[in-house]
């Protein structure tokens, strides 16, 4: 068959042919409507009518409390003694920007200055004043348990603000929720039970119990960290335990620039957490180490906020829109493949035209 170079030229336009069959009306109708559901629950589900961004940190700050009684817990009867603390002792240091320290076992050991020394003014590791821990001591505290630690508070107050939004917003004025490691929610977090907990609240109150239960953790169970004493079966309140908590917020659906956050706590299984401060007497010389073991908090704020803008709504409906030809064509493979009056519907539908020179 001879090439026709007049084909390398032919252009081809719509014809609108209107095909009066109601078993395609029907489909036609029926993919348009499953098309624009479709189109309205991805626009509102998926929040495509918001300018939206990742959160940009705020403040994390945890503050302790202890209880109005303290008891003396079944842990206190084992072969390590315990000792009451209040919660500025417990707590170290005071003040973490988005991270805390609470102690559960403890030891405090003084160690005498070396007469004529400064170990604060030391040239050299070779310096005879370079402080060492040295058998020449005096125990203060022997190794001890913090009693009745799974009963203080801890008061949680963050914010967070936009980049390219004008959202910037704490916590005292959003909605929130404390869910636990497996995704149930323990314990929804309003204005109304901030304030059935204390009248003057600025942040969220947990009991460092309801912490540990969120994250799955227990104090007394056997810690799997490298470092513990296997031998004798250390449990986390003794080698400390590491739990992260994100902070995920959110744009409430519907509401508009209403913004929850909901606490994702969980355990780093493995890790332990010590920390020794060094307290130097300016009267003696001496040095005082506490030996501290306990839970250390970590707090990451994510998720996305945004804020309503029409563009953001528009540029949604715009790309959706194109969806609609998804109907068109789906009819029109049914209509020229499967019908039984298919090929009188080609021949309507397909019309070639031949220009003679």
């Amino acid at each position: 068959m001879a090439f026709d170079w007049r084909s390398i030229f032919e252009y081809e336009t719509f014809k609108v042919v209107k095909v009066q069959d109601a078993r395609l009306g029907v489909l036609y109708r029926l993919f348009q409507l499953t098309i624009a559901v479709y189109i309205i629950a991805e626009i509102f589900l998926k929040e495509l009518y918001f300018q939206t961004e990742p959160p940009v940190p705020g403040a994390v700050r945890i503050t302790l409390q202890a209880p109005d009684n303290l008891i003396t817990p079944s842990y206190c009867n084992g072969p390590i003694p315990c000792t009451f603390w209040g919660a500025n002792e417990i707590l170290y240091p005071s003040d973490g920007a988005g991270v805390a320290f609470f102690t559960t076992r403890t030891s405090v050991t003084n160690y005498p200055n070396q007469p004529g020394c400064n170990t604060l003014r030391v040239s050299s590791p070779a310096d005879p004043c370079f402080f060492k821990p040295t058998n020449n001591n005096v125990t203060i505290l022997p190794k001890s348990y913090i009693a009745d630690i799974e009963d203080f508070t801890l008061m949680v107050e963050h914010s967070v603000r936009g980049k390219a939004t004008s959202i910037a917003i704490r916590n005292g004025l959003m909605d929130g929720e404390l869910v636990s490691f497996n995704g149930t929610t323990i314990r929804k977090l309003t204005n109304a039970t901030r304030t059935a907990i204390n009248p003057r609240a600025d942040g969220d109150i947990f009991s460092i119990q309801e912490i540990l239960t969120a994250a799955g953790a227990n104090l007394d169970s056997p810690s799997t960290a490298p470092g513990a004493n296997k031998a004798t079966g250390e449990t986390y309140r003794s080698s400390g335990i590491v739990i992260v908590i994100i902070i995920e917020y959110k744009n409430v659906p519907f509401k508009k620039d209403e913004i929850s956050y909901r606490y994702l706590p969980q355990v780093i299984d493995g890790n332990e957490y010590k920390v020794v401060e060094n307290i130097y007497n300016t009267t003696d010389g001496s040095s005082t180490l506490i030996d501290r073991h306990g839970i250390r908090l970590v707090f990451q704020q994510h998720g996305t906020i945004g804020e309503f803008q029409f563009i953001a709504l528009l540029t949604g409906l715009v790309a959706s829109v194109a969806l609609f030809k998804v109907a068109e064509v789906l009819v029109e493979l049914i209509m020229l493949n499967l019908l039984p009056e298919r090929n009188q519907y080609e021949e309507i539908k397909y019309y070639e035209i031949k220009h003679d020179d």
